[in-house]
C-alpha cells in the first residue's frame, strides 16, 4: 500500500473539506489516491502491460511524478492552452495545411496536441509527427559566454527541476509522435546521461536507436582543470523502433576517402577500389553460409549467383595471394556514408561570419538540420521543434519540401523565425548539389503565426461586441467544442453552448450585467436551473464560470423523481475580469541575450496588454520619451518608467507589409535616459517594444 505523505497545512484543508461538506480539491485528491492515479490513464484506461518494460534503471529525484498522472492531469484539470491566429503570411485555402510558429509556453501547446480537441490542429499533429528535434537549454548552471564575454545564456532551473521539465514535455512529444516517428534530442555532455535513461524510461530502451557525437567547435578552449569541450550529444530514439528506418546518408568524398580510389584498368570507367567479399572477424558469420566459390572456401558475403554475376561483368579481381575482392568504382559512389560520428566538414559549426548567422545564442547550423530531416523524413512529412529559438529546423524543413510546426516563448526568437522564413528564397539552396552561393530561391508556403494561451485582453473583455468569442474562449480552456446545435430547445435552459460526454455545458453569462453584479452561483441557483427544465434534469450538469462569480463548489441535488444531479463547476484558472493579469504570474520576457533561454517553463495562459512607446530621433539612434506597460511586478506593483521594458525590435527598412527584424535591442543596453544608440536607421526604419511578459507595441516610425 502506498504511502499517504501530507503536511499540515493539506490536513487542515482536508478538514475544512469533510466539515463544509465540500469537494476535495484536485492537488489533494491526487495525494489523497497516488496509486489511484498512477493506475489512471487517458479515458480511464490503463495498460498494465506497460509495466514490464520498466524494468531499467530509473532516475528518482524529488517532484518526479508518475507518467499516467502528467497524463491524466492534462484530460482532468483540463491544462491546454487555446490557440488563436495572431498573423498569416501567403494565401492558402481553408483545408490547405499551412505551417505554424507557435507563441507560448511549450508544455500548454503540447498538452493542447496531445488533448486533440482544438479546432486549428484537431486531427494533424496528434499522431502525425513523422519527425521531432528539440534542442533544450541544458540545465547545468553553467554559463555560455559569447565571443565578447557577455553571458550567452544561463539555465533556469537546477538539474532535477530542469530533468523533469524536459521528462514532462517528452513524454507528450511520445504521445503526439507517429507511429513511426523518430525524436532527436540534443545535449550538452553535463546533462546527457540523465536524459539518456529518462528516455528509455519514457521511450523503451528497444527504440533507442543511436548516439550522436557533433563536433561543435572546431577549437576547443584551453581548460586548466579539464579537457576541451568540443562536442555535443544527440540522442534518437523511435515510437517503435521496428516501424521505422534512418533512412543512409552520404558525405561529400574528402581527400583521405578518394585516397583509396587509386586503380585504374584504363577500361574507361576510372578509378575504383577494391572491398571485401568474404566476412571478417568484426562482421557476424554465424547466419552465413560457408561454401567453396572458384577454390575457395568461406563465409561469404554474397550469393554464389551473385558472385558469378560479378565474376562475368568483370567486378571481381584476383589477388596475388589467391583470394578475390570486388571492384567498387568512384563513379558509382555518392560518398561515405555518415556513422554516428559527426565530424565532417558539412555539419561544421555555424561560424561568425556565415551569412546564415543570426546572431541567436545556441543557433545550429543549417547543415546538421539537413543530415538529420534527410535521415528521418520524406517530403511533406510533418516536422516539430517545440525549443525553436532562431528557427534552423523550420527553414531547413521548408526547404526540403516538409510540414512543419515551431514553438518558442521569446518574442525575439518568434520575430526571428517570422523574418528567416518569409526571405527564405534569399537564402543558400541545401544539398550536396548546390552550387558555392546558390540561393534558395523559392517563396515560402503559406504560415501562420499562432499564440497558445496569450490573448488580447480588451477583446475578450469587451463582452458585449465579443460574446461568441469569449464563449469559444472559455469552452476552449476546459477542451470542449462547441458546435452549432439548438441546446437552448433540448434542455430548456439558456446558455447552454456544449455538451461534454453528452451533457449540458452552461456558459455563466457575465456579459449580462445583473449576473455580472448581484447574481452567484448558490445551492438556490442550482435549483433554480432543476425547477426550469420541469425537474427531469439528471445527470452531470457543468457551469463554466470564473471563480469569482460562484460561493459554492460542485454540488449534488435531486430532481423531481430523487435522482441526482451533479452540477460540476469548471472554474476558469483566473479571473476574467479587468485585474485578470494582475493577478497570474508569468516567466518575464528576456532583457538581455542571456536570459534568451531561460523560457523553458512559463504560467499558460495571460491576457495581453496595451503598451505605449514614444520616441524622438537622435543623432546616434533614438531615446525613449515615454514608455507604459500595465503589468505588474511580483509585488503587485506597477512597473516605474522603463523598468518594464524587455525589448526594443528594430525593422531598418519596413515596408509596411511585414515587419522585418534587424536587430534586437535589449533592456541592459538602453540607458537610464532611454538613449538607445544604432547605426543603419533610415526614414523607413520602424520599431516594435516588447515588455516583460511579452505584450508588444504597435508598429511605429522611428
Amino acid at each position: 500500500m502506498t504511502k499517504i505523505n501530507l503536511n499540515q497545512d493539506d490536513l487542515k484543508k482536508l478538514t475544512e473539506c469533510i466539515n463544509n461538506q465540500t469537494e476535495i480539491p484536485q492537488d489533494l485528491l491526487i495525494k489523497l489516491s497516488p496509486s489511484f492515479f498512477d493506475k489512471l490513464y487517458q479515458e480511464g484506461k490503463f495498460d498494465f502491460q506497460k509495466l514490464t518494460k520498466y524494468k531499467i534503471p530509473t532516475i528518482e529525484y524529488a517532484g518526479k511524478r508518475p507518467e499516467s498522472t502528467i497524463l491524466a492531469q492534462a484530460a482532468i484539470v483540463g491544462e491546454a492552452a487555446p490557440l488563436q491566429v495572431i498573423r498569416t503570411f501567403g494565401d492558402s485555402p481553408g483545408t490547405v495545411w499551412r505551417n505554424m510558429i507557435v507563441q507560448g509556453d511549450n508544455l500548454q501547446f503540447l498538452k493542447t496536441c496531445y488533448l486533440n480537441h482544438d479546432p486549428l490542429i484537431k486531427d494533424k499533429v496528434k499522431g502525425k509527427v513523422k519527425l521531432i528535434y528539440i534542442d533544450p537549454p541544458f540545465g547545468t548552471k553553467s554559463d555560455f559566454t559569447a565571443s565578447n564575454g557577455a553571458q550567452s545564456y544561463a539555465d533556469k532551473v537546477e538539474r532535477a527541476e530542469f530533468l523533469e521539465a524536459l521528462r514532462e514535455r517528452l513524454i507528450y512529444l511520445r504521445e503526439i509522435l507517429d507511429s513511426n516517428g523518430s525524436i532527436y534530442v540534443h545535449l550538452d555532455p553535463k546533462m546527457c546521461h540523465y536524459v539518456k535513461i529518462t528516455m528509455d524510461e519514457i521511450f523503451g530502451k528497444e527504440n533507442f536507436v543511436n548516439q550522436i557525437i557533433w563536433r561543435k567547435t572546431n577549437s576547443p578552449k584551453a581548460q586548466s582543470t579539464e579537457l576541451g569541450n568540443q562536442h555535443d550529444t544527440i540522442y534518437v530514439y523511435a515510437r517503435n523502433k521496428t516501424a521505422i528506418k534512418v533512412r543512409p546518408t552520404y558525405k561529400q568524398p574528402d581527400e583521405d576517402y578518394l585516397k583509396a580510389f587509386r586503380y585504374d584498368d584504363k577500361d574507361g570507367k576510372g578509378l575504383y577500389q577494391t572491398v571485401a567479399l568474404i566476412a571478417g572477424s568484426s562482421q557476424k558469420t554465424s547466419g552465413r553460409k560457408v561454401f567453396e566459390w572458384r577454390g575457395v572456401n568461406a563465409p561469404w558475403l554474397y550469393t554464389h549467383e551473385n558472385l558469378e554475376d560479378m565474376w562475368a561483368k568483370a567486378l571481381i579481381v584476383k589477388t596475388r595471394t589467391g583470394g578475390y575482392r570486388k571492384k567498387v568504382y568512384l563513379c558509382d559512389v555518392v560518398g561515405p556514408i555518415v556513422s554516428d560520428l559527426w565530424v565532417d566538414r558539412e555539419v561544421s559549426p555555424l561560424q561568425g561570419q556565415s551569412s546564415e548567422n543570426l546572431g541567436f545564442p545556441t543557433q545550429k547550423p543549417e547543415t546538421l538540420l539537413d543530415r538529420i530531416v534527410r535521415a528521418s523524413s520524406n517530403e511533406t512529412d510533418l516536422v516539430l521543434d517545440c525549443f525553436a529559438g532562431s528557427g534552423t529546423t523550420a527553414a531547413v524543413a521548408e526547404k526540403l519540401g516538409r510540414r512543419w510546426i515551431m514553438c518558442d516563448f521569446g518574442k525575439h526568437a518568434i520575430y526571428t523565425m517570422q523574418k528567416r522564413i518569409w526571405n527564405i528564397a534569399l537564402s543558400k539552396k541545401l544539398g550536396q548539389e548546390a552550387k558555392k552561393n546558390e540561393k534558395y530561391g523559392q517563396p515560402p508556403n503559406p504560415f501562420s503565426i499562432i499564440s497558445a494561451g496569450v490573448y488580447d485582453f480588451s477583446r475578450i473583455m469587451n463582452l458585449r461586441k465579443n460574446k461568441e468569442a469569449y464563449i469559444d474562449f472559455v469552452l476552449g480552456l476546459f477542451s470542449i467544442i462547441r458546435e452549432e446545435k439548438d441546446y437552448a430547445s433540448k434542455y430548456k435552459l439558456s446558455n447552454i453552448y456544449a455538451e461534454k460526454e453528452n451533457n449540458p455545458v452552461e456558459v455563466y453569462p457575465v456579459w449580462n450585467d445583473e449576473y455580472l453584479k448581484e447574481v452567484r452561483i448558490d445551492e438556490d441557483y442550482l435549483k433554480e436551473i432543476i425547477r426550469a427544465t420541469g425537474g427531469r434534469l439528471k445527470g452531470d450538469y457543468y457551469i463554466v464560470t470564473p471563480e469569482s462569480c460562484t460561493i459554492v463548489t460542485n454540488t449534488t441535488l435531486k430532481n423531481s423523481n430523487n435522482e441526482d444531479v451533479n452540477f460540476v463547476l469548471l472554474k476558469f484558472p483566473y479571473k476574467v475580469l479587468e485585474d485578470v493579469s494582475r493577478h497570474f504570474q508569468i516567466k518575464d520576457q528576456p532583457a538581455s541575450t542571456g536570459d534568451i533561454n531561460k523560457l523553458i517553463s512559463s504560467v499558460g495562459f495571460y491576457f495581453n496588454e496595451e503598451i505605449e512607446i514614444a520616441i524622438e530621433k537622435i543623432p546616434e539612434g533614438f531615446k525613449i520619451k515615454h514608455f507604459s506597460t500595465g503589468i505588474l511586478d511580483q509585488n503587485k506593483e506597477k512597473y516605474e518608467g522603463l523598468q518594464g521594458l524587455s525589448m526594443i525590435l528594430i525593422d531598418k527598412n519596413n515596408d509596411g507589409q511585414v515587419f522585418n527584424l534587424d536587430q534586437a535591442i535589449y533592456k541592459n543596453e538602453i540607458t537610464d535616459e532611454g538613449i538607445i544608440k544604432i547605426e543603419g536607421l533610415t526614414k523607413d526604419s520602424h520599431l516594435i517594444a516588447i515588455d516583460k511578459h511579452g505584450n508588444e507595441s504597435k508598429i511605429i516610425k522611428i
